[in-house]
């Protein structure tokens, strides 16, 4: 019996500072997505100072090319909770409270969240860093279960509570509905094996990303490039039950098309399918 197919969505990412993000939004939907996840950073869009109305126009936008929004994204180029500074951490969270509003508006059931990155030659002492990340999260999970919104934390290389299972202790020892887990295999190929990884996130997983890199140099980039195990990812995410939105996260400022046809041909062997939609978050409860 086949195994049915995985969600596979795609990013506005792709073309930041290559398209504008309508342009962006159309060649996806000619490439046959329906869920897309938008990365809001300059110069596309910013959630601060992005309006009403145009969060309406981008949505009427979405809609008439047959487009939902599985996530947003902010980028996380400055975005630092554990940042030593208060004005930073303060700058952060204001951040990412204006992208949960984003996300209600643009319908999104996601928010990816990083949960912060240490200087690598001076790092903050780990009780610090937790300190500020727990009251981080306490002001934002307010803000997300008010609007039905699932932040989920970002496996990254970093080097703070970047795996599976730092980030899963964190996500239970929070033990909030609208908390999980978003695994980005590519960000993962040098702490964890993808499927111990996925194994061990299990049921938080609420949202995967997935491209291709190296071990010797983090990449973000076209499958069968790198090293990364697709297959075994796939296979990982269905041993779990995951039934949510798998995003292709290409990356790497070359131009994604033609390629982009060629990179959903390579993921629809290996059982992933842009005519799946995926699920919503079960705990999410979207409120006006």
């Amino acid at each position: 019996m086949t195994a049915p197919a995985l969600a596979l969505g795609g990013t506005t990412y792709s073309w930041l500072h290559q398209a504008t993000l309508t342009e962006a939004l159309g060649h996806l939907a000619d490439a046959g997505f329906r869920q897309v996840e938008i990365t809001s950073a300059a110069p596309h869009l910013q959630a601060r100072g992005f309006g009403k109305y145009e969060r309406h126009e981008l949505l009427r936008t979405l809609r008439s090319l047959g487009l939902a929004v599985s996530s947003t994204n902010p980028g996380f180029l400055d975005i630092n909770l554990i940042s030593p500074g208060n004005g930073f951490r303060r700058a952060s969270v204001e951040a990412i409270l204006d992208e949960l509003e984003l996300a209600h508006d643009l319908e999104a059931p996601v928010v990816i969240v990083m949960p912060g990155r240490r200087h690598a030659l001076s790092p903050a002492p780990d009780e610090a860093c937790r300190w500020w990340l727990d009251q981080a999260l306490g002001i934002l999970l307010e803000r997300a279960e008010r609007l039905g919104v699932t932040i989920a934390l970002e496996t990254n290389p970093y080097g703070y509570l970047g795996d599976a299972r730092d980030l899963s202790t964190l996500v239970d020892h929070i033990g909030h509905r609208n908390l999980g887990i978003a695994y980005d295999v590519a960000n993962t190929i040098n702490q964890e094996d993808a499927w111990e990884g996925v194994r061990t996130a299990g049921h938080r997983i609420r949202i995967a990303h997935m491209s291709d890199t190296w071990r010797a140099r983090w990449a973000h980039t076209s499958p069968g490039r790198g090293e990364v195990d697709f297959e075994r990812f796939g296979e990982a995410l269905r041993s779990v039950g995951f039934d949510g939105v798998t995003i292709f996260e290409l990356i790497d400022m070359e131009p994604p098309l033609p390629r982009l046809h060629d990179d959903i041909a390579a993921f629809g062997k290996l059982g992933w399918s842009t005519a799946e939609t995926g699920c919503v978050p079960a705990f999410s409860t979207r409120k006006p």
